[in-house]
């Protein structure tokens, strides 16, 4: 008996139009509101002082999704599965904005002395010389920055020059173990990256405060965003040729259960970090929870728990939930949502942490806005380039070992 045997070419897997479709308006949405974003910065008394609080915080959402995507990256080459190969490209893409990343990091460190409180002499002389010399200084914030984004970006190159090289068919099985050996480095490299990074940009606003599992916080949600992201854009996709040659709720359902798993390792962490502070009852680690429990922080604090853990935990856990498009869809909106409420909660409190500058009590309309417009703007910037680069390769990865005996498993 002979066997015909079928190749299938990354050309079967072309992306639809309504990736170019998606992408446009993406641009629209980024120049409208990036236009009504400097428009209310150059209206408002502190407009630039605003700008830059809610630049951070969008940044770090932002941010957050590109590397969510790499780490994800580095974790399917070095574990496999078929949840990686169906994101692969996705996260290809997203990563790859890296470099818009930085762009959007340069006001935050030209705007250092305007964000961070121990760029000022006064506050510098009641930490101590070692935190400010040391550790806290412009130049370093500046050169580790630096070195951040260039490790970076020097892991994505290497992970993107293997996946065109597969795609082209130039890569052999004998040398995927390469591979796997920069992605493992590769996630001990970003560990230890953006737990100094997450201190930088986020624990250093209210410098007397230090928590041990604060990168790890960080790390945790820029996972989930990235799961959550990808349930979306997957099923946007599977109602088009051609991911819908090849979905399956199967698929559906291992994102969902990885979702599932983030946002109760999420609690933890934060359950965790609030209950070693708790049992210690010291005033320099738990002012940072005094502030964000009173002067209306505390309904932020709340929802947290309720809306961003409980009620995800609860419809997550039903297995048609996760097997449900309309259902994971709503969940993973929700959840993105409360990702933004959650880095609200993490940064703004310590610009109106309450007493004399009054807590939410003044945080005004133009505040709001601008922390509502911000995230848009960069963000309808991020997915231009995002669906740009997404338009220009295959949607699957074909030339992986892996690709056709995947397909094998689920159609039989």
């Amino acid at each position: 008996m002979s066997h015909t045997v079928v190749r299938i070419t990354p050309q079967e897997f072309a992306p639809p139009a309504m990736i170019d479709r998606m992408r446009a308006r993406c641009l629209i949405v980024g120049a409208v509101f990036s236009v009504a974003l400097l428009a209310i910065a150059f209206t408002l008394k502190d407009g630039w002082t605003i700008f830059l609080r809610s630049w951070l915080f969008s940044f770090m959402f932002w941010l957050g999704l590109t590397l969510g995507s790499l780490v994800l990256l580095m974790l399917q080459y070095t574990s496999g599965g078929n949840w990686g190969r169906l994101g692969r490209r996705i996260w290809e893409a997203a990563a790859s904005n890296l470099w818009l990343m930085f762009l959007f990091w340069l006001p935050i460190a030209f705007g250092m002395k305007t964000l961070f409180a121990w760029t000022k002499p006064e506050v510098a002389a009641t930490l101590g010389a070692d935190k400010v010399h040391y550790y806290l200084n412009p130049t370093l914030f500046w050169v580790r920055g630096v070195i951040y984004f260039i490790g970076w970006g020097l892991l994505f190159l290497r992970l993107l020059g293997w996946s065109k090289k597969e795609e082209a068919g130039e890569t052999v099985p004998a040398k995927f173990v390469s591979i796997q050996n920069v992605s493992g480095f590769g996630i001990v490299f970003y560990g230890l990256s953006f737990t100094f990074a997450s201190i930088d940009w986020t624990m250093s606003l209210y410098p007397q405060w230090w928590s041990t599992v604060w990168g790890m916080l960080f790390m945790v949600g820029q996972v989930l965003t990235t799961f959550c992201f990808t349930i979306w854009l997957f099923t946007r996709l599977s109602a088009v040729e051609p991911v819908s040659r090849i979905f399956k709720i199967d698929y559906l359902h291992d994102f969902g259960k990885l979702t599932f798993a983030f946002v109760v390792l999420w609690a933890y962490l934060s359950f965790s970090q609030w209950l070693i502070i708790w049992s210690g009852n010291l005033i320099s680690e738990i002012r940072w929870y005094l502030i964000r429990l009173q002067h209306g922080w505390q309904y932020f604090g709340t929802a947290l728990i309720f809306v961003h853990f409980v009620l995800p935990f609860a419809l997550l856990l039903s297995r048609n939930t996760k097997r449900s498009i309309r259902r994971i869809v709503a969940v993973v909106f929700l959840v993105l949502f409360m990702r933004l409420v959650d880095l609200f909660w993490q940064t703004a409190p310590n610009f109106y942490p309450g007493g004399e500058q009054g807590g939410l009590e003044k945080f005004g309309l133009g505040d709001a806005a601008m922390y509502v417009i911000c995230p848009i703007a960069m963000g309808g910037i991020w997915l231009f380039f995002f669906y740009l680069r997404l338009s220009k390769r295959s949607l699957m990865p074909v030339n992986d070992p892996g690709f056709v005996e995947m397909l094998e498993s689920k159609h039989g």
